[in-house]
């Protein structure tokens, strides 16, 4: 096939992007002058701005080009192709060669009518080649998913320490440990990175997809510049050993710039440190790539058009809570809108976003922040967490004078949310008056796509959907995912929007029964409900949806 690919404009980007929905025309605007100032190419201030996502200017790309768009999860390579590739090619060529199909190699670009990048793909892989567009994105996720998770650099350092005899020879390379350590974290997809020091060894695990992994450990001998190094990085005290310590770094990966969030604490056998992992160059978030179905982006699109009220996010810790909220803002419009967060810390770094970042040591608190910021003539405010009665007090006053409030609260379920607001001291007819909603969420695995497998359901798994599928998939497990069977993560969710006429006081008692069955009207389906349809769409696992919902109490059969 021949991989030239010529250009056949259908309208100016802007135009389309706006006829599409996808801008507003101020934001339209405001992207034309800025590309009059700095002469860069639309689409790519229109991102900068945070005003649309690479896969929309793709999209738009894809269809001028006559070329199919692929995302990341849609690509499923061929281990003989992918084991002619190296990082630098698909770096330099932005360029994923993920099958080869009747001799005619397919490829994923960023850029596939660029010369000079085909001609790199062409010179690597002598076939026909079958273009599609991809984004950025995707191409860093093709290359982490592919190339860079069966790298363990810690140990590779260990590896060249040794000599002959296998005894380790020389000192520690403390620089190069401490950031192949954060690498291999990075590389494995990791949200947090555990270094536990023992009486023997110092054990490193990632927590990967919710799940901790076990990683390259490290010599007693070697932990404490580690920490120090670690510590250096996150401009804390090194000489302070017995207290907890807080602090931030940020590297520069791929290209990528991720900020981690580091936390210290003193230990039976020395410093126990956590790294958050929080990508800074993840970019404007939208709900569409969040794994949320059509059904309910359409109501929480809603939502964001209301002027004001309060809607929740309710959830455990690391459910993805901040995450739903941002992909909410993504579809306000910051021109026609001031918004500002108050959150601790700020997780992902916005365009046109106000964002503020608390701080307890100094007094400033979400109910100091919140009052502070009332003063500011925001329009939407995201919270980071309600965690007082002060700090809902005050949401809930922001929203009775006209301003649009997100933010998150920690139940176990969306209808939980109301009795908690009432048990924290907000009064039952406030709670009625100005809440929009609330969704509850989990984050469930999903099943890898490159070992998964058809296979008859098993009898606990008909009971628990309740009807006779003729086959369920699976993950067998393979290298990619670790042995897991499972690979990244989905959102499991409920969504409740009282009605106008219903009463949220009702789900004070401790029957929801009523309540359940009114919110039904407005699209409400507990998240059970919901794991099911995503186990019979084969994303995930009954074992895996049981896992995050199952109740905190004993089912009968589980007691002895």
């Amino acid at each position: 096939m021949e991989p030239h690919v010529s250009r056949s404009v259908k309208g100016r980007l802007g135009d389309r992007l706006l006829e599409s929905g996808v801008i507003a025309r101020t934001q339209l605007e405001v992207a034309l002058g800025e590309q009059r100032r700095v002469h860069r190419p639309l689409g790519e201030i229109l991102v900068s701005l945070g005003f649309a996502g690479d896969a929309d200017i793709a999209r738009l790309v894809a269809d001028d080009l006559g070329l199919e768009f692929l995302r990341a999860d849609d690509v499923v390579p061929d281990a003989e192709v992918v084991a002619g590739l190296d990082s630098a090619f698909v770096r330099e060529s932005q360029a994923f060669p993920f099958a080869l199909e009747n001799g005619v190699l397919r490829v994923a670009m960023v850029s596939p009518d660029d010369p000079h990048k085909v001609g790199l793909v062409r010179a690597r892989f002598p076939h026909p080649l079958d273009l599609a567009i991809t984004t950025e994105g995707d191409i860093q996720a093709l290359l982490a998913d592919n190339l860079q998770v069966q790298t363990n650099r810690v140990a590779e350092i260990f590896t060249l320490m040794r000599d002959e005899d296998g005894d380790e020879r020389g000192d520690v390379p403390v620089e190069r440990l401490t950031h192949a350590l954060l690498l291999d974290g990075i590389h494995r997809g990791a949200t947090d990175i555990h270094v536990e020091p023992e009486e023997h060894v110092t054990r490193v695990r990632y927590r990967v997809d919710g799940i901790l992994q076990q990683g390259e450990n490290l010599p007693v001998q070697a932990t404490p510049a580690v920490i120090s190094r670690i510590k250096v990085l996150s401009n804390l005290d090194i000489s302070e050993r017995r207290r907890p310590q807080d602090g931030r770094l940020r590297i520069e990966v791929d290209d990528r710039k991720i900020d981690m969030r580091v936390s210290m604490m003193p230990s039976a056998f020395g410093e126990n440190v956590v790294l958050r992992i929080l990508d800074s160059s993840a970019g404007s978030l939208r709900l569409s790539q969040l794994g949320i179905s059509e059904e309910h982006q359409a109501m929480l699109q809603a939502v964001a058009d209301r002027s004001h009220g309060v809607f929740l996010v309710t959830g455990p810790t690391g459910s993805g809570k901040t995450t739903t909220l941002y992909g909410m803002l993504g579809q306000i419009d910051a021109m026609q809108r001031k918004v500002a967060t108050i959150e601790d810390p700020i997780e992902y770094r916005q365009p046109l976003l106000r964002q503020s970042q608390v701080d307890p040591t100094i007094g400033y608190t979400f109910h100091q922040g919140l009052r502070s910021l009332l003063r500011q003539d925001p329009d939407v405010i995201l919270v980071g967490e309600i965690r007082d009665a002060e700090t809902a007090d005050m949401a809930i006053k922001a929203a009775m004078t006209g301003h649009l409030v997100f933010a998150t609260l920690h139940t176990n379920s969306a209808l939980g949310a109301i009795p908690r607001l009432v048990d924290i001291g907000i009064e039952q007819f406030l709670v009625e008056d100005n809440l929009i909603g609330v969704m509850g969420q989990r984050l469930v695995r999903r099943i890898c796509k490159y070992c998964r497998t058809e296979g008859p359901p098993t009898p606990e798994e008909i009971e628990w959907l309740g009807c006779e599928p003729e086959a369920l998939w699976r993950g067998e497990g393979c290298a990619r995912c670790h042995l897991s069977g499972y690979s990244g993560r989905t959102v499991l969710v409920e969504l409740y929007l009282p009605a106008p006429d219903s009463e949220a006081g009702s789900t004070l008692s401790r029957d929801f029964a009523p309540i359940v069955e009114a919110g039904r009207d407005a699209g409400y389906f507990a998240m059970e409900e919901e794991g099911r349809r995503l186990v019979l769409e084969g994303r995930t696992t009954v074992e895996e949806v049981m896992r995050v919902y199952r109740s905190h109490r004993l089912g009968r059969s589980e007691r002895a």
